[in-house]
């Protein structure tokens, strides 16, 4: 619900006061979680949750590469979202470690107050637009203005039914980026895997997606859009591929899966804004960005249930990678016939 605002928030209220109020929330939501005694306030605190992530998201995060960075938009956009690989990496040490030694409420505490840190940190360091600060965009050397808007506003101009493809292929994303990625855990112990070594592949996979976005911001600025789509797509769909081969066994297979896995996951946070520039032309880019990551949204509400379903009915989770796998196949080639369409 918070995305289908979220554009008209951050055009009446500003980036910078937006994306601090959906920090601050998320950090809220944490003392909420620490002192819940009821079902009713844990319900507040996960909708706190859920209202700072968009407000505080990939979609704001999106509009403000744009406005600042008319080259190298994709660095820009993969080093900024790496954040949350990183942070897979050492955070649920530290916070398991907190439970275990001081309990669940210190460590919602903990978190907190990290979180509003951040939110004063966001208050102080961004701004709207480069014109704010008497700047303009970023621009590499040697680069005009006139072909980078012709090349962003070529795109402009979809119809209704390659609006209507545009946001299927991004629902269809949703399956793997969602209830896949959260998945793993469940297939790799289904099959008979020791935790110790599935924590490590998942401390191992935020390392990778942390690569995979910045690596996937250089891959869109030099091969441009149609480019860009063979690698995540690629390394995703090796990865969901190599996923469907856990009961083989052994520790080559999950590494090689996790390692291609984590580089595709770039496209739920690199990739919309990317689609959206090329796609929808520079004029309508933000609405663009917030429609395209809400049929995402979508889609992982839409196929959250199906990896239990089907492990319930086959007994297994290794039929919902395969459907994830075919899943992201059709996305990936209704994309690519707009781009041969459009640009």
């Amino acid at each position: 619900a918070a995305l289908l605002c979220v554009n008209q928030l951050c055009a009446r209220l500003g980036l910078r006061l937006v994306m601090t109020l959906g920090v601050f929330l998320v950090g809220v939501s944490c003392v909420c979680f620490a002192f819940a005694d009821s079902f009713a306030l844990y319900c507040l605190a996960a909708a706190l949750t859920g209202v700072g992530y968009c407000w505080a998201g990939m979609v704001p995060l999106s509009l403000a590469a744009g406005r600042w960075f008319q080259d190298r938009r994709g660095l820009a956009l993969g080093l900024a979202s790496a954040g949350s690989g990183v942070s897979t990496v050492f955070a649920p040490v530290l916070l398991t470690r907190l439970m275990e030694t001081r309990g669940m409420r210190s460590a919602f505490l903990w978190e907190g107050a990290v979180i509003l840190l951040c939110a004063a940190l966001v208050w102080l360091l961004v701004r709207d637009r480069p014109a704010s600060m008497g700047l303009e965009p970023y621009r590499q050397l040697g680069k005009t203005v006139q072909p980078a808007q012709s090349a962003q506003n070529r795109g402009a101009g979809l119809t209704a039914g390659q609006r209507t493809a545009l946001l299927l292929a991004a629902l269809l994303v949703g399956a793997p980026g969602g209830p896949g990625f959260s998945h793993l855990t469940m297939l790799y112990t289904s099959v008979g895997y020791d935790s110790l070594f599935i924590a490590g592949l998942l401390s191992f996979l935020g390392a990778m997606i942390s690569v995979g976005k910045i690596l996937c911001g250089q891959v869109y600025d030099r091969l441009e859009g149609r480019g860009g789509n063979w690698y995540t797509f690629g390394t995703l769909l090796l990865g969901l591929g190599l996923c469907c081969l856990a009961p083989v066994g052994g520790t080559l297979l999950p590494i090689l899966a996790i390692t291609a896995f984590g580089m595709g996951m770039s496209i739920t946070a690199v990739s919309p804004a990317r689609w959206a520039a090329d796609l929808c032309g520079e004029a309508d880019y933000e609405n663009g960005v917030r429609t395209i990551t809400t049929a995402y949204t979508a889609g992982v509400l839409l196929f959250g249930p199906l990896p239990g379903v089907l492990a319930d009915w086959l007994g297994g989770y290794v039929p919902a990678y395969a459907a994830f796998f075919l899943l992201l196949l059709a996305a990936f080639l209704i994309l690519q016939k707009l781009y041969r369409n459009k640009t």
